[in-house]
């Protein structure tokens, strides 16, 4: 049997009526609070952290990227509690933690973690994404050279130049690796001259030849070295060769060597004698080795203390001259003019030997003779002729010329007599005598 349950039926059930007056009020607390704490929206700058630093550890960098300090966080609850929240509630991370590879471009940001005990709802962030550049960091072998300025005075070098290290490890960004042209350390020569080792901080150049600043003097390097200095060798020959034989030439095996040394040492030294030569008797061409005399706190640079000398020896050759007896002149005799010399010879015969290369060039025309006249008292006598020779060519014997004197009396020397006047004749003497002329 249907019973039908009227308004008033329920309204006078005290337990719905506490109900409805409950939920009245709830609506009248609602009202309220809506009026006097509304709902509303806010917006904080929260900073923003990462941990790029995580990328490291797999050797990638990141190059450039739009993350900012901070992102704008929007929150949504009663005025009155977003009144009481503040950024330093809220923690925003980046997780860079995830990147495996340097083909990712963007990364999405998450909503940060509230910490605050305020009801409040995150409704939005921005910016909700970044963009990011990553690249690879790789490690390579480079070795280091060295760029020279300036130059040495002549003679000089640098020599057993040893680099410690003499390579280098960069690490670096891929693309700056591989832009590297080479590492050098730069040294001015001069200042070699100072001691035997420097320290030097490396150079760092791109294939440009320009200073690659992120790596430039990131490492030094030790440069050890010896001055190297280049003299001529010399020796000399003692004695003489059997007789009729010369020395026409000898050959060292070095003409140079290298000495190595302090500088203040080896500056002074401008030549490096070697033994002599010993050719006393010889008549024939012959091989010697002779020692270097090697002065002290010196050394040899890249040879030994001992050189070979090639000694030839020849035969003089003769030659047979004349000159004309023009090309003696006589001297020690009278200064008076009273006495007047002579050669009887037309031309003077001798023999002449030398090395047939320096004979064969002298010109008869050329040589001169003296004679020494003084123990001269006769009329007639010979005597030694001094002949002038080139360097190297000598008189085979003596040469001898007679030379004639004749004596002359000078014109003021003669004395004419003075005439004795006559008498004068008498007429019959004049007819009788005819006049003489004197004699």
């Amino acid at each position: 049997m249907n019973r039908r349950i009227s308004l008033n039926t329920i309204l006078e059930n005290d337990l719905v009526l506490k109900i409805i007056s409950v939920l009245i009020g709830i609506l009248i607390w609602f009202v309220v609070l809506d009026q006097q704490n509304p709902m509303s929206e806010h917006t904080l700058s929260v900073p923003l952290r990462t941990n790029r630093e995580v990328l490291a550890v797999k050797n990638i960098s990141l190059v450039s990227s739009t993350i900012p300090d901070a992102i704008n966080v929007v929150i949504k609850g009663r005025k009155q509690r977003l009144e009481k929240v503040s950024a330093s509630d809220f923690h925003a991370f980046l997780d860079f933690s995830g990147i495996e590879s340097t083909e990712q471009a963007t990364m999405n940001i998450p909503i940060p973690q509230y910490n605050g005990d305020q009801d409040i709802i995150i409704t939005d962030v921005y910016p909700k994404s970044v963009r990011i550049s990553l690249e690879k960091i790789i490690r390579r072998e480079f070795p280091i050279n060295i760029k020279w300025l300036g130059s040495f005075s002549e003679g000089y070098e640098a020599v057993n130049i040893k680099l410690n290290p003499d390579s280098v490890f960069l690490q670096e960004l891929e693309s700056v690796i591989n832009s590297i042209d080479s590492v050098a350390v730069t040294i001015e020569r001069e200042q070699l001259f100072k001691g035997d080792s420097m320290n030097r901080r490396i150079e760092v150049y791109d294939k440009d030849g320009k200073i690659i600043p992120s790596l430039d003097g990131s490492f030094q390097t030790n440069i050890s070295f010896n001055i190297a200095k280049t003299v001529p060798v010399a020796t000399t020959v003692t004695g003489k060769p059997k007789e009729d034989f010369y020395v026409k030439d000898y050959k060292l095996s070095r003409n140079t060597v290298q000495i190595i040394g302090n500088y203040d040492v080896i500056k002074d030294i401008n030549v490096i004698n070697a033994e002599q030569l010993d050719v006393n008797g010889v008549e024939s061409s012959f091989s010697r080795e002779l020692e270097l005399k090697i002065p002290e706190n010196v050394q040899l640079y890249n040879s030994n203390s001992v050189i070979s000398a090639q000694v030839n020896i020849e035969r003089y050759s003769y030659k047979t001259v004349s000159i004309p007896k023009s090309s003696i002149t006589i001297f020690g005799g009278d200064v008076t003019g009273k006495v007047k010399y002579r050669i009887a010879e037309e031309e003077i015969s001798f023999v002449i030997k030398g090395p047939g290369e320096i004979l064969n060039t002298v010109d008869a025309k050329t040589i001169k003779g003296f004679v020494n006249v003084y123990e001269l008292s006769e009329d007639k006598g010979t005597f030694d002729v001094q002949i002038s020779l080139p360097s190297g060519i000598y008189i085979e014997g003596s040469v001898v010329v007679t030379v004639e004197t004749e004596t002359t009396v000078l014109p003021e020397e003669i004395e004419e007599p003075e005439p004795t006047p006559s008498p004068i004749p008498d007429e019959d003497t004049l007819e009788e005598e005819p006049f003489e002329k004197p004699q």
